[in-house]
């Protein structure tokens, strides 16, 4: 479908915008280029996600947390929520539910509600989670200047921080309506400050770290919250809908399928992600001397028949390598590759396999990605995207704001991807926001929120969840249950964009 889109967006520019071949060319060029720096990140990700399959170690992770949580809410949090978004942050691409949905069947909740939790509960995180890459996509298309910039990180971390905290409460509807909120009152109100706060704080100076650090201080939180009053005591949970009638966490489920990892060396992928991003990107004298490296190619100036330009640029889209966060990914999997082997965890062929592995799934996405980032390019250098935000611009005028959320959700549930979403409608977004005379950071904060609220419906998504706890075939009620979150969030960011979206 990329590889149908991007012929059919040469096509359109050469036939219908007077596009010269020059032009077609320097754009699908760019494309190729911008989509290096987002494929970069994608296989150390797969790579983490496979080490930590093989190895054992979410089961270890779930069997720590379910001998140190006796309450069965704070459970569902736990893993439903604050780890799934935990793992959105290093990872994404589906590992949140493919990895959670099991962990949560494994302590006895009913399989369908074991793939919705997650599926809500980590989508805000898609913005800023994958170390930032949906951001860093919206970025590339758009040259912000820094105040715009500024303001656009901190509304995109307040809107998908609100959803954020939202997620936990509605978990907590789930598990058991009324009493479920009041029960898990102080939990969410505890893990949502955590959470979505320190995304907004860290948004506008770390993006990168916006989701790793606020979630990994949540799974302390959680255990810290374990030994209070409201949640020591397993037996002050209500009586819960989604958990099976007699159900207990089986001690096959929770066994390592390699060795016995205990927690740390469990998450040992992950404080090694977290202390390299924490030492380049936070010390100036380190990101300073590594960030000096930048490439970039250059491109001439283009035009079409019509008279739309594309500036000469000296050096397109400078990339500084060294502090990318592909970078740190590769870095982290490597090492906990190789302190696994030294652990006998692993040997040097499951590393083999499991690199092996990681190509294999990295392959069609790469291809895709480099497909839609040239789709986008040629779209937007030929003249296409100004001419779809006119028309657009003509229907709704002043009342864009209201729907320009849906933008986002539109292109994530087509693509399953944030990323993808902002690659397809970053320009749309900015050139509404000059033909309507909106805020420009306002409606790409919304882009982007609006992207991470349709990653919960994606068709691919909710079937990744179905298919790792054996309910194929109940896709279609997974995303009947979440539509109405989708909206009723999607309309209320709506609002306050429409609202407060008027450029001053």
């Amino acid at each position: 479908a990329a590889g149908a889109s991007a012929a059919l967006a040469v096509a359109v520019s050469v036939l219908a915008f007077e596009a010269p071949w020059t032009l077609v060319a320097g754009q699908l060029a760019k494309g190729v280029w911008n989509s290096l720096s987002i494929i970069a990140v994608i296989f150390p990700a797969i790579l983490i996600y496979e080490l930590g399959r093989r190895s054992g170690a979410y089961h270890a992770i779930q069997r720590s947390i379910t001998a140190f949580i006796p309450d069965r809410l704070l459970q569902v949090l736990a893993l439903g929520w604050c780890f799934s978004s935990f793992l959105q942050g290093p990872s994404g691409f589906g590992v949140p539910v493919a990895v959670s949905a099991p962990l949560l069947v494994g302590i006895g909740v009913k399989p369908l509600w074991a793939v919705l939790v997650p599926l809500m509960a980590h989508a805000w995180a898609s913005t800023f989670g994958t170390l930032a890459l949906a951001w860093q996509t919206m970025l590339q298309q758009a040259a912000l200047d820094p105040a715009t910039l500024q303001t656009a990180a901190v509304w995109a971390a307040t809107f998908t921080g609100l959803l954020c905290a939202a997620s936990g409460a509605l978990t907590c509807w789930f598990f058991a309506g009324r009493r479920g909120l009041r029960h898990g009152a102080p939990a969410v109100a505890a893990l949502g400050l955590t959470i979505g706060g320190g995304q907004v704080l860290l948004a506008p100076v770390a993006p990168e770290l916006a989701v790793v650090i606020p979630t990994t201080l949540s799974l302390g939180v959680v255990f810290v919250l374990a030994r209070l009053r409201p949640y020591r005591d397993g037996a002050r949970a209500p009586q819960s809908r989604i958990f099976e009638a007699s159900a207990q966490a089986s001690a096959d489920a929770c066994r390592a399928a390699s060795g016995e990892l205990g927690f740390h060396r469990a998450m040992l992928p992950y404080y090694l992600l977290v202390g390299l991003s924490l030492v380049v990107l936070l010390l100036p004298p380190v990101s300073g001397v590594l960030g000096q490296w930048k490439v970039g190619p250059a491109f001439p100036e283009t035009r079409t028949g019509y008279g739309f330009v594309n500036a000469a640029s000296p050096m397109y889209g400078p990339t500084a390598w060294l502090t990318h966060s592909g970078f740190f990914l590769l870095l982290a999997g490597m090492g906990a590759s190789a302190a696994y082997v030294r652990f006998r965890v692993l040997d040097l062929g499951d590393v083999r396999a499991i690199c092996l592995d990681s190509l294999h799934k990295f392959l069609p996405a790469a291809v895709s990605v480099v497909f839609l980032v040239a789709t986008s390019k040629v779209m937007s250098g030929s003249g296409q995207v100004e001419v779809l935000a006119t028309g657009a611009a003509s229907v709704f005028g002043g009342l864009y704001g209201l729907v320009s959320p849906l933008v986002g959700v539109l292109g994530s549930f087509m693509s399953s991807s944030n990323v993808t979403s902002n690659i397809l409608f970053t320009q749309f977004q900015r050139a509404m926001a000059e033909l309507t005379h909106a805020s420009e950071a306002l409606l790409l904060a919304a882009q982007t929120s609006g992207g991470a609220l349709g990653t919960m419906l994606s068709p691919s998504r909710v079937l990744l969840g179905t298919t790792t706890v054996g309910i194929i075939g109940a896709e279609g009620e997974v995303i009947r249950k979440l539509l109405p979150v989708a909206a009723v969030a999607g309309g209320l960011m709506g609002l306050v964009v429409l609202a407060l979206g008027a450029d001053g």
